[in-house]
């Protein structure tokens, strides 16, 4: 039998058929490119030591920045620090990610914290959905951890429990972790997208949203299916209507494989950071792919639901890979690409790593996003482990070495926790 290939690493069978498919259409493929050196996707010795030494030294700072109530950052906005259950979510998220797991102190302080402060805002009806969506990825991980290391005994048959409960989390953390969900479905917007939760969308905020969502989905939490057939709905009207022509690029999936580019019909077409604000930008294209990726999820597994018929799935195809054509004509690990885009650099690059899981990505055109980001990541790290841009989103924003530090925590561990991904859209032959 065939080994199955890790989800990060893209599906080479996959990419193989859309190939042949392609040269069924075009023809022999143009010269190949030259083949990447070393396995893409895989750092050398020296790089993945590398890493793993950054990741422990961001880890420590981290560590260092939390307060004795257990918070880990904030959001300084002129005189005024918000969103601190996300940026402490998000903290507590990066140390799982570096290795910590529930009963070690500062991820502890990190969930009492968040749990005490959710409580209040909660019952006050003063959750944000930033806080929320990041809180959520950060509650079923945190619980989940614990049930992976007691080892649940294996079943022979997947009881009706199990179901209802798929991270064996404690009851009480399961209500709450569907109490977080409903305050998410019932804070969307009529046209499908989600805010602060002001009457007012945006990219960002709805991909936070769904990425809360995802989480409670896999944890037992139910979201009805409306709510991501209307995000999709929105986002499709949202990205850009048209762009310039791309070459797809298959293989590079092995070390020594070729890269050639077909015309697989795709344009580079982009997301923006809200309807009144056009202009693609890295952070909000790579928030669009990730969000179209977890509403095809949702709308698929365990089963395909009626609403979600096979003509819209195609068009989902079609904006996720035209989204990556965006990010191969566009792509950088340096900044924030996007004329006139906001700083928000490591954001984008948190952002690119989960799109590219999400989307099994490898490569992004020729591009090998991983250790490009790596190898940028690893010179940048300032000498206590922290990184630090400088700068955030704007002027209004104080720059946070916290958040900076995080992204990239959860960037070089490539946190994202993967789903079954979603093929491209067949090759269509060009018109004679």
């Amino acid at each position: 039998m065939h080994k199955r290939s890790r989800p990060t690493r893209g599906r080479p069978c996959g990419r193989l058929l859309w190939a042949l498919l392609a040269l069924a259409f075009l023809g022999s493929p143009p010269e190949g490119l030259a083949a990447p050196k070393g396995t893409p996707g895989v750092p050398d010795r020296a790089l993945q030591k590398a890493i793993d030494k950054a990741i422990e030294k961001g880890a420590v700072y981290l560590r260092s920045e939390q307060k004795q109530n257990g918070l880990i950052g904030g959001v300084h906005h002129g005189s005024d620090r918000h969103y601190t259950v996300g940026t402490t979510a998000l903290g507590g998220l990066a140390l799982l990610a570096a290795g910590d797991k529930q009963g070690d102190k500062h991820v502890d302080a990190a969930m009492a914290y968040c749990r005490g402060q959710d409580k209040d805002r909660g019952a006050a009806g003063s959750r944000t959905t930033y806080d929320t969506g990041t809180l959520l990825m950060f509650a079923t991980q945190y619980y989940r951890s614990k049930a992976k290391a007691g080892g649940r005994k294996k079943r022979h048959t997947i009881t009706k429990e199990a179901k209802r409960n798929p991270c064996s989390l404690p009851r009480e953390v399961l209500e709450w972790i569907k109490d977080m969900a409903m305050f998410l479905v019932n804070t969307q917007e009529d046209a499908g997208g989600f805010g602060y939760p002001k009457p007012r969308e945006d990219m960002s905020n709805t991909q936070y949203a769904l990425l809360g969502l995802r989480a409670a989905r896999e944890c037992g939490g139910v979201v009805p299916g409306r709510v991501f057939k209307r995000v999709i709905d929105r986002l499709l009207i949202l990205q850009e209507q048209d762009g310039p022509k791309v070459l797809r690029t298959l293989g590079g999936e092995k070390k020594g494989d070729s890269i050639y580019k077909i015309d697989g019909g795709d344009r580079a077409r982009g997301w923006g950071y809200m309807a009144s604000a056009p202009g693609a930008t890295g952070s909000m294209t790579t928030a669009g792919i990730a969000s179209l990726a977890i509403c095809h999820d949702a709308l698929t597994q365990p089963k395909r639901l009626p609403i979600y018929n096979r003509k819209l799935e195609n068009r989902v195809k079609r904006a996720v890979q035209d989204g990556f054509a965006w990010l191969d004509v566009n792509f950088t690990v340096e900044r924030n690409p996007g004329r006139a885009a906001p700083p928000w650099h490591f954001y984008y690059l948190y952002g690119l790593e989960r799109a590219a899981i999400y989307g099994s990505r490898t490569l992004i055109g020729a591009h090998d996003w991983y250790l490009e980001g790596a190898r940028y990541l690893v010179g940048r790290q300032g000498g206590d482990g922290s990184w630090n841009t400088g700068m955030l989103g704007g002027k209004e924003y104080k720059a946070s070495a916290v958040l900076d530090t995080a992204w990239a925590i959860l960037f070089l561990k490539k946190a994202t926790r993967p789903m079954k991904p979603m093929p491209p859209p067949v090759v269509t032959p060009p018109a004679k």
